[in-house]
């Protein structure tokens, strides 16, 4: 069965990530330049084969070895499960947005033999991971900053030497003006949002939707 050929381009940091899947094969050339990613699409626009477009450092997946494909709300990837010289590989698709991510699961799930979609909620457990890791990280960063605080109260010289002296220098002229409650404020507020993140998704966790061999058992 035919279908139209779906590209997509995500930005990572500084680097961009080209996917092409054209009802047979997914294609992906990873962690380019802007300028290796707009040639491969010029190509691919001009008439060129996609393989060829993207060159030999491009990741070939056939689709007849993709066994899942899945991707949830919260995420800006797609996961892809596939068999390859008799062992089960994963990979991590970079996609722009969600309603990309869906067309492109939706495509692939299209060529799975006797799959169908399936959506769903991720479990709480999963949906936690997130505000979690959140909630640590802030409790880490303001006790460092209530460390430095109580520093600068004391009068105690900070360090500023080296090459990231004048943010050093900066970051001690603000704790010296909001001093260890002001740090303590900032703290609360941040796992406050963190905590009422964890509530939303714990109330209402992303969906998850995927295409499986139906001969194939979840994991």
């Amino acid at each position: 069965m035919s279908m139209q050929q779906l590209t997509f381009v995500a930005d990572r940091e500084s680097n961009q990530y080209v996917t092409v899947f054209d009802g047979e094969t997914l294609y992906l050339l990873e962690n380019v330049s802007g300028k290796v990613a707009r040639a491969a699409l010029d190509a691919i626009k001009g008439g060129q084969s996609v393989a060829a477009a993207m060159g030999e450092k491009a990741v070939v997946i056939p689709a007849s070895d993709i066994t899942r494909v899945r991707t949830a709300e919260h995420n800006d990837f797609v996961q892809v499960r596939f068999m390859k010289s008799g062992a089960e590989k994963h990979y991590v698709v970079a996609m722009p947005g969600i309603n990309e991510q869906l067309a492109l699961v939706r495509a692939i799930g299209a060529t799975i033999p006797n799959a169908s979609e399936v959506r769903g909620p991720i479990p709480v457990a999963q949906a936690l991971i997130g505000p979690g890791f959140a909630s640590v990280c802030v409790v880490g960063v303001t006790t460092v900053f209530l460390m430095l605080a109580k520093e600068v109260a004391s009068g105690e010289e900070i360090d500023t030497s080296g090459n990231r002296g004048g943010m050093k220098l900066m970051i001690a002229k603000v704790l010296d003006v909001i001093g260890m409650s002001g740090v303590i404020g900032i703290g609360v507020l941040a796992l406050a949002g963190t905590l009422f993140w964890g509530y939303k998704r714990m109330k209402s966790p992303p969906i998850l939707t995927t295409f499986e061999r139906s001969s194939v058992v979840a994991k």
